[in-house]
């Protein structure tokens, strides 16, 4: 069987299998893990250590207890700021609804489980100690062979999704509405994000420039421009190239696919035009980041 290796050394999930469920404390965690798209939705509840966990472009500052939602399609990374880590992980992929297909809509389609989700979620200490315990009988559940133990796995998972949702809301109430600036970033963001990822080689980003995304947002150029750079630091050409930069080393690591075809589905007219933007961003050619 394939399998597919998680953030911790030790624990394999299966590519085409359904899930696993694991103390973060029984693993070494890895210090750090690059950015990369995985195969499995994953829940985790932090109880201990900290780290900078990533998801797109938008880092997150980690402390316990930290609830945290991972669509596949999500760019991760974690670089872990401590020793120490504890918790639990449920990972799981679509085969676990095989035999019950009535849960996978209310499962995957659970707001928290979308790209782009607000789905790293601060805990309160009551949040924490109801959610470890959830996870406690999910972890029996998992280890247990009676009957019924798929139904039982579902309905734990579907009580994690509402426990996050709740938690997510409260985070939600706490926070200040956004400005007209920071509104504007969010949905330049957002559309960002949509243009990825790259799934097939008939795919090509759409959108490539500053002015295309002003257009698309229906603002002007140095407005978005000024905007993004006063609220993130980067204009909104770095945030596009820095965005292009991360799909491109995707493609290289995890496709198949020639120097040509990636250059063409990133927008780029010729292979050469792609090959001096990967060398001046990255330091290296695509061929010797792909052989690396």
């Amino acid at each position: 069987m394939d399998l597919l290796e998680d953030y911790v050394s030790g624990v394999k999930v299966p590519a085409r299998g359904s899930i696993v469920v694991h103390r973060r404390g029984e693993h070494v965690c890895r210090t750090y893990v690059a950015s990369s798209r995985r195969d499995y939705y994953k829940i985790s509840l932090i109880t201990a250590g900290t780290g900078i966990y990533t998801l797109g472009a938008q880092p997150h500052q980690v402390a316990p207890p930290t609830l945290i939602f991972t669509h596949p399609l999500e760019i991760k990374s974690w670089e872990g700021t401590s020793v120490e880590q504890d918790g639990y992980n449920c990972l799981f992929t679509e085969r676990l609804f095989e035999k019950h297909r009535h849960y996978r809509e209310d499962i995957l389609r659970h707001p928290l489980f979308q790209p782009g989700a607000q789905a790293v979620l601060p805990l309160t200490s009551a949040q924490a100690a109801g959610l470890q315990s959830i996870f406690e009988q999910l972890m029996r559940e998992y280890n247990n062979t009676a009957a019924f133990r798929q139904e039982a796995i579902l309905l734990y998972l579907q009580l994690l999704l509402l426990e996050g949702r709740r938690a997510g809301r409260q985070t939600d109430e706490q926070q200040q509405p956004f400005s007209a600036g920071q509104w504007l970033v969010q949905r330049f963001t957002n559309l960002l994000e949509k243009q990825f990822p790259i799934e097939n080689m008939d795919q090509q980003v759409p959108l490539r420039t500053a002015g295309e995304y002003a257009l698309a947002l229906n603002v002007h150029p140095n407005h978005l421009n000024a905007t993004v750079k006063q609220l993130t630091g980067r204009t909104v050409s770095e945030h596009i190239r820095h965005r292009l930069l991360l799909e491109a080393k995707l493609l290289l690591l995890h496709t198949d696919w020639h120097i040509g075809e990636i250059a063409r589905s990133l927008g780029f007219e010729e292979p050469a035009n792609f090959t001096h933007f990967f060398k001046s961003q990255a330091g290296q050619s695509p061929h010797i980041f792909r052989t690396l």
